[in-house]
């Protein structure tokens, strides 16, 4: 959570796939700090809420629109992840 959970709570909010309820309970759970974890749930939030209202005039974009917004947070989280980790072992 210290490491990677504030760019975890900015992927869970802006995959509609993940449990926001989950997320929240996790973060609780793990004490993140609470300005931490609003300013990454605003962070997730916003940029949904966006693409819900640009997707939103067609069901079926909508829906594959959001499938692909998850798929790719998810995979740049991954990313992320796997970077960081070989830049910490370097050091």
């Amino acid at each position: 959570m210290e490491d990677y959970g504030f760019w975890a709570v900015i992927i869970a909010r802006v995959s509609p796939v993940l449990s926001n309820d989950a997320t929240s309970f996790v973060a609780g759970l793990l004490r993140m700090g609470y300005w931490k974890f609003i300013a990454a749930t605003l962070a997730g939030i916003i940029p949904l809420t966006g693409a819900i209202a640009y997707l939103g005039g067609n069901f079926q974009r909508l829906k594959s629109g959001l499938i692909w917004i998850s798929a790719v947070s998810l995979v740049l989280l991954i990313i992320y992840i796997i970077y960081d980790r070989k830049k910490k072992k370097h050091r």
